[in-house]
C-alpha cells in the first residue's frame, strides 16, 4: 500500500514531468513572450521553411512525373479502371481506418488499466492528433508532447496523461523495428539497391535507440547513464557536441522521466504484450498501403513483396528531418518501385502519400475545426441561457 509520503513524492514527479513535456509543446506554438523582432524572425524562418518544404516536394513530383510520362510505352498496361480497381482503393483506405482504429483501441486499453475515465472520442482524438503533429513537425517529433497536453486538457491525471502517449510511442517504435527485422532477415532480397538497404539498416537502428534507452533506464539506470556518457563524450571529441555535460544532464533527466511513465504501464505484462501486438499490426497496415494503390492502377505485385519493399522505404527515410520525411519518402518509393513492371507508378505514389501522410493532416484539421465549432455553439448556448 502506498504511503502518504510516497504518494506526494509520486505526484510531485508527475507534475514535474508534465511541466517538462508541456514545455516541449510550447516550443512549437508559444510566441507571446517574444519581442516583435524575434516574432518577425520566427515568422520569416517559418515561411522560408514552408517554401523550402513545398519546393522540395514539387521537385520530387516534377522529376517522377517527367520520368513516368516521358515513356512512350508503359511498362505494364493494366486493365481499364473499373470495379476491381475501386475495391483495391477501398482496401488502401481501410488500412488507414485500421491504423487509427488500432491507436484508438490502445488508448482505451491504457485508460482502463490506469483507472482513468474511458472515452473513445478522447482516445480517437489523441491518436489522430498524434499522427497529425508527427506529420507536420520535423522528424515526427511533435506527436507525444501534443498528445500529453491534449489528455491533460481533457481532465486526465498528470501521470496518466504522460504515461499513455509515451508507452504508445515505445511500443510503436518496437513494432516497426520488429517488422524491419522480420523483413530484413526473411526477405532481404526484396530490393536490389545496396544504398537503400544500408539506409534502411541505419534507419532501423536509429528507430530503436530511444525506446531501448527508455527501457534500459527503467531496468538499469547506471548502465544507461554509462551509454549516454560514452556517446556524448564521443560526440564532444569529434566536435559535434559543444556542451557535453549540459546535454548529458538533459538526456538523463528526460529518459528518467520517460522511464517513470513506462513503469506505470509495465506492471501489466499482458497489457504491454497486447500494445506491442497492436503496434505491429499498425505497422503492417501502414506498409500494406502500396500493395493496394499499385493494384488500383493496374499493377501486378505480390502482397509480401510489396510489404517488404515498403518497409525498406519507410526504414530508409527515418533519419530524414523533413516533416513526415516528405521528399525523401516519395523519391525512395518511386526509385524502388520503378524497378518493377508497374503501370501508373506516379499515381500510385501520389495516392500512397495521400493515404499514409496527407490523410492524417486532413483528419487533424477536421478535429480542430469540429472542436472550434463545438466551442462556439456551446458559448452561444451559454449566453442564450444567461440572457433568459
Amino acid at each position: 500500500m502506498e504511503t502518504e509520503t510516497e504518494k506526494k513524492a509520486r505526484n510531485k514527479k508527475e507534475d514535474i514531468l508534465v511541466e517538462a513535456l508541456q514545455a516541449q509543446k510550447e516550443d512549437f506554438e508559444k510566441t507571446e513572450a517574444d519581442s516583435p523582432e524575434e516574432k518577425k524572425k520566427k515568422k520569416i524562418r517559418k515561411i522560408l521553411g514552408t517554401v523550402a518544404f513545398v519546393i522540395l516536394n514539387a521537385i520530387v513530383l516534377f522529376f517522377t512525373a517527367r520520368d513516368q510520362f516521358s515513356q512512350t510505352t508503359p511498362k505494364y498496361q493494366g486493365e481499364p479502371f473499373g470495379f476491381k480497381n475501386i475495391l483495391f482503393l477501398l482496401g488502401g483506405i481501410l488500412c488507414v481506418v485500421i491504423v487509427l482504429g488500432i491507436e484508438t483501441v490502445k488508448y482505451v486499453l491504457m485508460m482502463r488499466h490506469l483507472g482513468e475515465k474511458v472515452s473513445v472520442r478522447t482516445a480517437f482524438e489523441t491518436a489522430a492528433l498524434g499522427k497529425y503533429y508527427d506529420c507536420i513537425t520535423p522528424s515526427g517529433a511533435g506527436g507525444q508532447p501534443f498528445q500529453i497536453w491534449h489528455l491533460h486538457s481533457k481532465g486526465y491525471s498528470n501521470g496518466a496523461a504522460s504515461a499513455m502517449p509515451l508507452t504508445g510511442f515505445v511500443t510503436m517504435q518496437y513494432g516497426f523495428v520488429f517488422l524491419c527485422a522480420f523483413v530484413f532477415i526473411f526477405n532481404n532480397g526484396a530490393i536490389s539497391s545496396v544504398p537503400l538497404k544500408i539506409a534502411a539498416y541505419i534507419g532501423m537502428f536509429t528507430y530503436s535507440i530511444v525506446p531501448t534507452m527508455i527501457i534500459l533506464t527503467a531496468v538499469s539506470p547506471s548502465t544507461s547513464a554509462k551509454m549516454i556518457n560514452f556517446f556524448v563524450n564521443l560526440g564532444a571529441k569529434i566536435k559535434i557536441i559543444k556542451k557535453p555535460e549540459e546535454l548529458k544532464q538533459k538526456v538523463e533527466t528526460s529518459l528518467n522521466e520517460y522511464a517513470e511513465c513506462l513503469r506505470k504501464i509495465e506492471k501489466s505484462k499482458v497489457l504491454l504484450v497486447t500494445l506491442f501486438v497492436l503496434s505491429f499490426i499498425f505497422q503492417v497496415a501502414m506498409c500494406s498501403i502500396p500493395y493496394f494503390v499499385i493494384h488500383t492502377f493496374g499493377g501486378n505485385l505480390g502482397f509480401i513483396q510489396s510489404l517488404s519493399m515498403c518497409t525498406f522505404v519507410m526504414a530508409s527515410v527515418t533519419i530524414i528531418p523533413t516533416p513526415g520525411n516528405s521528399g525523401a519518402a516519395e523519391g525512395s518509393f518511386y526509385i524502388l518501385f520503378n524497378e518493377l513492371d508497374t503501370y501508373g507508378l506516379f499515381w500510385s505514389m501520389l495516392v500512397w502519400r495521400a493515404l499514409c501522410y496527407y490523410s492524417f493532416i486532413i483528419i487533424g484539421v477536421i478535429i480542430y475545426l469540429y472542436g472550434a465549432i463545438e466551442k462556439i455553439v456551446k458559448s452561444r448556448k451559454e449566453k442564450k441561457v444567461e440572457s433568459t
